[in-house]
């Protein structure tokens, strides 16, 4: 991909991006680093490799509230970087501290698919709730046990329908507690059915049209 140019002076040294889970800003957020030659900080990475575990194993050994302490720490050190584009963990901006740290140094930028999109990248498929499990608050619709080896047609299809709707009710659950801080965003991106590449090349566009 090619770069775009982008101040390195802008007062703004930061992009955060922020959204649901299955938004896309691990992915989005690589590559538009590469774009705007920044470094790149996930925080979810960070807050496992200071763990050494994975976030879910934090959430199942020592509960929510140590992975959020855990986090808090991460964005904190995240938010004095200068030149990153900080992929941030769904929950981070529940806290205040770290949000307003965020918000203080760099341009906020959710990543806001529909539901529908978010549910459709997390599960294109039966094979895909496995990987439920490693998502806090999703690791119950892993559960394949209701399915019978081998079955297809309209019962498969009514078994994933199923899931794709209770996995639907708890994110705009997830994002109806955060939607709050979402809307403090300084530029919202809205992707339908875009390729990553895409999503980062019209970030990149519109940061170097604020600048203008």
């Amino acid at each position: 991909m090619d770069s775009v140019q982008f101040h390195r002076s802008n007062s703004h040294a930061n992009i955060i991006l922020v959204g649901v889970m299955g938004s896309g800003k691990s992915i989005v957020g690589r590559l538009l680093a590469h774009l705007l030659g920044f470094g790149f900080i996930d925080t979810d990475a960070e807050v496992e490799a200071r763990a050494r575990k994975s976030v879910a194993r934090i959430f199942k050994d020592q509960g929510e509230p140590a992975f959020r302490e855990i986090e808090r720490k991460v964005v904190m050190r995240a938010a004095g970087a200068r030149h990153h584009v900080i992929a941030t963990g769904g929950g981070a901006v529940e806290d205040a501290e770290a949000w307003n740290a965020l918000k203080a140094n760099g341009i906020v930028v959710w990543l806001n698919p529909s539901i529908e999109e978010v549910v459709r990248r997390i599960v294109p498929g039966p094979a895909a709730l496995h990987a439920l499990a490693d998502r806090p608050f999703l690791e119950d619709l892993a559960d394949v046990s209701g399915l019978a080896p081998g079955t297809k047609g309209p019962a498969l299809r009514e078994f994933m329908e199923d899931k794709r709707k209770r996995l639907a009710e708890r994110l705009r659950a997830l994002l109806g507690s955060r939607i709050a801080r979402y809307r403090e965003a300084d530029l919202v991106v809205e992707p339908a059915w875009e390729l990553p590449e895409t999503t980062a090349r019209d970030i990149a566009k519109r940061l170097r049209a604020m600048e203008s």
